[in-house]
Formats: C-alpha cells, structure tokens, sequence
C-alpha cells in the first residue's frame, strides 16, 4: 500500500495526461469532421487513383477542410486533408495539379511512416519523465530540472518534427515518381509556398514548425538525383 500511494502522483499524471491526449485528438477529429467534405476535383481525383495503385491499397480518403490557410494535412484516423485555401490557389492557377499531389504523396508519407505515433510515444515519455520529477524531486531542484526539461523538450520535439518532414518529403519523391508523376513539382511547390509567405509577410501553414525551406528542397533535390 505504501508503495503504491508513494507512486499515485505519478500514475494519476499519466493517467491525466493520457486522457487529455485522448480529448485534444477527438476535438480535432470532430472540427475536421463537422468542417469539411469530400475532395471532388477530378484531376486530383485520378492522382489519388495512381497513388492507390502505386501503394496497392483499396482506398484513400482526401477531403477539404473548409478553412482558409493553405495547409495539407494528415489526421490520425489515416484521412487526408487539403484546406479549402490550399484548393482555392490550385484553382486560380496558381498551383499545378502535380504541385497538389506532392502535397497529398507527403502526407500519405507521414501516415505510412508512422509519425503520429512516434510522436504520441515521445509526449508519453516526456510526460512520464515530467510527473516522476515533481513526485520525487524536492521542490527547488524540480524547478530547475522542470525549467531545463522544458528546453530539451522543445529541442527534441523540433528535430523529431523536422525530422518527420525529411522524411515525408523523401517518401513523396518516390511514390511520385513510381506513380508516373514528376518529383520535381515538390521542389517548385516549396517555392511556390515560400513566396507566398514572402509576400503576405507571414508563415503559409504548410511551412510553419517545418525545416528552412531552401533546407527543405536541398534534401527533395538530392533524393530526386539518387533515383536518376
């Protein structure tokens, strides 16, 4: 008994932590959810059919989510989604439909390599790493080691999610080209992106938290070169 109420803290953290990861996730998922709806532009439509093909798997689901920055993203529960600010610019002309697909082959890369759930296992760590310090630590050291845990964290979390989008960017590369599209429309879709932001004077939220984009489509040109 005395064991277990030395270590309640500790369990009643992870316990807190691991319930409101749970509700963050459900929360997101029910906004895409209410605001959005199928992905019904036909040229993407048939990107997605080649993708399918390419990776050989029955379905793959890309709505519009019906908010204006322009974003892509990869949810959970394996959806894909295009902001409807994102489709807008694809419309106007401004982004090709190869342009759009490197957007969609990245986030199915970030699906297929399993970054939502390295990154779920990297916030368990640290909020396990956080809940045994402040249940055994005394007082003025826990605030110092909480303090210098907070910065690591952050670092970690940076290169984890930087990391990811190497990763996702290489991963794009490939089922491009194993699809019959041209790799090349990641690099002139990042360029496209940083302009934007160059002109609005503010991060597009495709870029934000990711890696510098000149860093960016320095990595896409070099795994473009390895494939010939």
């Amino acid at each position: 008994m005395a064991i277990l109420l030395k270590f309640a803290p500790i369990i009643g953290m992870l316990v807190w932590a691991w319930f409101s990861m749970r509700n963050s996730e459900r929360a997101m998922l029910r906004d895409l959810d209410r605001n959005s709806r199928r992905l019904a532009e036909g040229p993407l439509l048939d990107v997605i059919q080649r993708f399918r093909g390419t990776i050989g798997i029955d379905a793959i689901q890309v709505d519009v989510y019906d908010v204006e920055p322009i974003n892509g993203l990869a949810a959970p529960d394996g959806r894909i989604f295009l902001t409807q600010g994102l489709l807008n610019k694809y419309r106007d002309g401004h982004f090709t439909s190869d342009e759009l697909a490197a957007v969609i082959a990245h986030e199915i890369g970030h699906l297929a390599l399993g970054h939502h759930d390295r990154r779920k296992r990297a916030w368990k760590v640290e909020t396990a790493a956080r809940a045994a310090a402040s249940a055994i630590l005394p007082g003025v050291v826990q605030s110092v080691v909480m303090r210098g845990w907070g910065v690591v964290a952050r670092l970690l979390h940076m290169r984890l999610s930087r990391g990811d989008e190497f990763q996702a960017d290489a991963f794009a590369v490939q089922l491009m080209r194993r699809s019959g599209l041209d790799p090349r429309a990641s690099i002139t879709l990042l360029e496209k992106l940083d302009a934007l932001a160059k002109g609005r004077g503010a991060a597009i939220s495709w870029l934000a938290s990711h890696p510098p984009t000149p860093k960016r489509i320095a990595a896409v040109q070099r795994e473009i070169d390895s494939i010939g």
